[in-house]
């Protein structure tokens, strides 16, 4: 217990003596894990609205006009059979002609001649896809099924979405990975600066018989208190900026669906903290390794 006192002392007394350089590790993490989190959690909400857009962008497939209504309603069973098949909705010839008079308004009167005696439109089925990156063979499968005339998909919507979604990606894990080394290395250097100015005092302690880690845990919880204080002021600052930029996006672009930070608060804590104490531990590791050949 003494011991464990002793490490948590060392550790104390090594970010207060060099207070400005731990002032600067906490503030740069804090930068980092700010624009990281940041990036990744603006990835993330773009994410779930192009999976969103793209669930939701329709595949609509006319029938051949030689079925009755009652026929081309039997097609559904051998739709629902094709795996990536989210959900199939039928849309009846009279029914789609009504919408369209709606639509129209005040031009529907170019309509009034026709009734179901002489509908122009077709009976068709309205699908969305549950993997939208199989759109191009899901609609070669719902193609096969006899009855189909003509197949009416936004694959190049599709495609360009899926698009945005992997650059977003890409980038959100380049700067998680950018910034971590970034941490990690100023991390270093802090500890690497208590040791340098200690250098004397461990070359004793080893003289006595102290063990490697006897003497590098008090560097190692320096590292770690460091990493969790500015975890957690990260944390305090990620909220509130995020829920400025979700007031923001949501007044200038309505259609983007922003997830509220209460359902992701503790995620958010808990991926702050770890983060901090990794590379907090991993800075103090890294440097502690010169000063261990005295």
């Amino acid at each position: 217990m003494r011991s464990f006192g002793y490490y948590w002392k060392e550790g104390f007394r090594n970010i207060f003596k060099h207070g400005f350089m731990s002032i600067a590790a906490v503030l740069i993490m804090i930068a980092c894990l700010l624009l990281t989190g940041t990036v990744t959690l603006i990835a993330y909400n773009i994410d779930l609205s192009i999976q969103e857009l793209q669930q939701s962008n329709e595949i609509v497939v006319f029938i051949d006009d030689s079925l009755t209504t009652r026929e081309a309603k039997a097609l559904g069973s051998q739709f629902n059979k094709i795996d990536n098949i989210a959900t199939v909705e039928f849309e009846d010839r009279d029914v789609a002609l009504e919408k369209y008079r709606e639509e129209l308004g005040e031009d529907a009167v170019i309509l009034e001649n026709y009734n179901s005696a002489n509908n122009p439109l077709r009976n068709s089925f309205i699908f969305t896809l549950k993997d939208p990156t199989l759109a191009e063979e899901t609609i070669e499968q719902i193609a096969a099924v006899d009855g189909t005339d003509y197949i009416r998909a936004d694959e190049d919507v599709i495609s360009k979405l899926i698009q945005v979604q992997r650059v977003f990606n890409i980038v959100a894990l380049a700067m998680v990975v950018g910034l971590a080394v970034i941490s990690i290395f100023i991390i270093a250097n802090t500890v690497k600066l208590a040791m340098f100015a200690r250098r004397e005092e461990i070359s004793i302690q080893k003289m006595v018989g102290a063990t490697n880690w006897f003497i590098r845990w008090p560097f190692v919880i320096e590292g770690m208190v460091l990493g969790l204080l500015a975890g957690g002021l990260a944390f305090l600052a990620q909220w509130g900026l995020y829920t400025e930029l979700a007031n923001v996006a949501s007044g200038v672009i309505p259609y983007f669906h922003i997830v509220p930070f209460d359902g992701l608060r503790w995620l958010v804590l808990g991926v702050y903290l770890g983060a901090g104490v990794l590379f907090g531990i991993g800075g103090s590791v890294t440097s502690i390794r010169k000063f261990m050949n005295v």
